[in-house]
């Protein structure tokens, strides 16, 4: 699914600035999709040029307009039919598993060093994931709690993997004894 679809799901429950859009994106699904500024709003200008939203310029004193962007009946449309199509393989892109993978070009050190950063990271993840859910969780239907559990659900099987495998992957030099 594309940044554009999504937007518009996001749009589906209401009027939104860029910046609520992006806090939507960071606040719901950034574990599994995230789009920065320079991806919202180019998308935004595509959708209301293809008829799919509508913008309005609400003026506010002593600061800034601000822009609200509302979903159209047309955008509507797109995103049911969007939400409809077969569900593609999920394409996973790791910083994390692309430096493992590499891990034997370190030293035993640096590979230590390495996954420690990983495992800290992953743990680091799921207490501020767990945190976000407690705070928002109220406001989910079953659908959105599904995502949030199943995001802090992988982060646990990450974290316990890693424990599991640290071991085998950290060669410690042999001991020798100098005569």
């Amino acid at each position: 699914m594309d940044v554009k679809t999504i937007i518009l799901g996001f749009l589906s429950y209401g009027e939104m600035s860029g910046y609520d859009i992006k806090q939507a994106f960071s606040n719901s699904i950034s574990f599994f999709y995230d789009a920065s500024f320079g991806a919202i709003y180019p998308a935004l200008r595509k959708l209301e040029e293809e008829g799919l939203v509508t913008k309005q310029e609400v003026i506010q004193s002593g600061k800034p307009n601000k822009i609200l962007y509302q979903i159209t009946a047309q955008g509507r449309e797109a995103f049911q039919q969007e939400i409809q199509t077969p569900i593609l393989p999920p394409v996973l892109r790791s910083d994390m598993l692309v430096k493992i993978f590499f891990g034997k070009s370190r030293t035993p050190e640096e590979q230590k060093a390495m996954l420690e950063s990983c495992l800290h990271l992953q743990r680091q993840m799921l207490q501020e994931s767990r945190e976000s859910f407690q705070k928002l969780e109220q406001q989910f239907d079953e659908y959105q709690r599904f995502c949030w559990e199943y995001t802090i659900h992988h982060l646990e099987t990450t974290i316990s993997f890693l424990e599991q495998k640290m071991p085998s992957l950290v060669k410690e030099p042999a001991f020798s004894v100098s005569v």
